[in-house]
């Protein structure tokens, strides 16, 4: 009896090449927003309620909402700046809500308000300690000088970050 075997072929083989390129970057609420792009409510500076009559000063740092988050590739370069808010003119100031009335206040990029933030000034952020999550310095102060109709008092800030 004959037996017939198939006849081995040839595997030829031959290379490819497999490559990425990972360009530096930042992920806000977890994407990448696109140039321009309103990411949402930041959070805010509550400066509390007082007296009328106060004349102190507050200081309070930003508190986050809760739904903002911000990761960068450790080392890239991330910069804010925030604008003069609602009523530019002669710096930051709160209006009252159903009045024309002022109060001035101040931010700062530390917890000793000693760095002042002007207005649309880049401020340079820290990616390389905390790549994740990054926390933006913003701190604000006012002092109450003691003669303002009460009321409640408000500004809205806009904050870029830029990468």
């Amino acid at each position: 009896m004959i037996v017939i075997v198939g006849i081995a072929q040839a595997a030829p083989t031959d290379t490819f090449m497999v490559s990425a390129t990972i360009t530096p970057g930042c992920l806000v609420n977890h994407g990448i927003p696109s140039e321009g792009a309103q990411v949402g409510i930041l959070g805010s500076l509550a400066f509390g309620t007082a007296s009328a009559l106060s004349q102190e000063t507050r200081n309070v740092a930003l508190l986050s909402s809760g739904s903002f988050t911000l990761s960068c590739t450790p080392g890239i370069p991330l910069s804010m700046s925030i604008d003069g808010g609602l009523q530019p003119n002669a710096g930051r100031q709160l209006k009252r809500n159903d009045g024309s009335e002022t109060l001035t206040y101040q931010l700062y990029r530390d917890a000793a308000l000693a760095n002042p933030i002007g207005i649309d000034q880049p401020i340079t952020i820290d990616t390389t300690t905390t790549p994740d999550n990054i926390p933006l310095p913003v701190w604000g102060s006012l002092t109450l000088p003691g003669n303002l109709p009460a009321g409640s008092y408000s500004d809205e800030l806009v904050l870029t970050l830029e990468w």
